[in-house]
């Protein structure tokens, strides 16, 4: 079979509709003969008649009614992608509402929100960051159109997707014994006294969570808020610290602390966007989600499939 003329389909969209050829004829600004030809190439597409003449008009074959239904809801699809292209295309002003959790909301999402508003000047974005079941609950009473969290979200009424995985590392000051040495198990990390999140925080659950699995109980000297704090009492010596490799270049690049290499440590989470599960979405926001899924990297793409 032939691919499918959309003009000539149009066509017999119209004479189905008006139930004459030249009511499709003058709307089309088309002549008569010419409809009557782009409706016999479409049925000699389709392999059989789609219309029979009848006095007064046109009645559907069987075949007729279907491509008739189909038609339908090509062009009603076909207008809606035209109304969210022109919204795009002229989203000039708008409001768009963000919640996140910690580690996305200090270091993913300020450069996600300043790419996006280059794009989009006009539109005027909020960023708050809480904890993830608040941010869930704003979302549903609508002072939210979305959240990233560092952890998956399974809600009755929210949609979600994977933007990127994350990797939990352990950090230290570069005096610290555990950083001079020149290869690490988790062996020669059992004991040393760990800085972390505080309780309740994505990072610090993933974190546990993998130490356990792998039969160390933390040694848990300090839990912070942050995790800028983190990192402060780390370089301070205060202990080895567990937080997001996002969050630790530019320390790094300073010298502040190492990232430290150790073997059998593996510790990743996904972070994820949600936001409620409804049709019409505003402007704002379905733009923000189109650029935030065109920046998941094609390897993450094929791991949340």
């Amino acid at each position: 079979m032939q691919a499918t003329n959309f003009h000539q389909l149009r066509i017999f969209h119209a004479v189905a509709r008006l139930g004459n050829f030249s009511r499709a004829a003058e709307e089309m600004s088309i002549s008569q003969p010419a409809v009557s030809i782009q409706i016999k190439t479409l049925e000699e597409v389709m392999g059989g008649p789609l219309l029979n003449r009848a006095r007064g008009g046109v009645l559907l074959t069987d075949m007729g009614r279907a491509v008739f239904d189909y038609a339908q809801r090509i062009f009603a699809l076909a207008d809606e992608m035209q109304r969210a292209v022109n919204e795009i295309q002229g989203l000039r002003a708008g409001r768009l509402t963000i919640g996140s959790s910690t580690t996305p909301g200090e270091y993913i999402l300020p450069d996600l929100i300043g790419r996006f508003r280059k794009q989009y000047p006009g539109v005027e974005v909020s960023l708050s960051i809480s904890n993830t079941s608040a941010i869930v609950e704003r979302i549903h009473r609508r002072e939210l159109n979305l959240g990233l969290a560092g952890a998956p979200v399974s809600e009755k009424g929210l949609r979600t997707f994977r933007y990127v995985s994350d990797e939990v590392v352990f950090i230290a000051a570069p005096d610290h014994p555990a950083a001079r040495k020149a290869a690490l198990s988790l062996d020669d990390l059992a004991g040393h006294e760990l800085v972390l999140r505080e309780r309740g925080s994505a990072t610090r659950l993933v974190a546990e969570r993998s130490l356990r699995e792998r039969g160390i109980d933390p040694v848990v000297a300090m839990e912070l808020g942050s995790n800028e704090a983190v990192k402060r009492a780390v370089a301070a010596g205060l202990g080895l610290g567990l937080i997001s490799k996002f969050g630790v270049v530019p320390d790094v690049m300073a010298g502040f602390i190492e990232v430290l290499e150790v073997a059998g440590w593996d510790c990743r989470r996904p972070l994820t966007v949600f936001y409620r599960d409804e049709q019409r979405l505003p402007a704002a926001q379905r733009a923000f989600l189109r650029f935030i899924q065109d920046q998941i990297p094609p390897e993450e793409g094929e791991a949340a499939r």
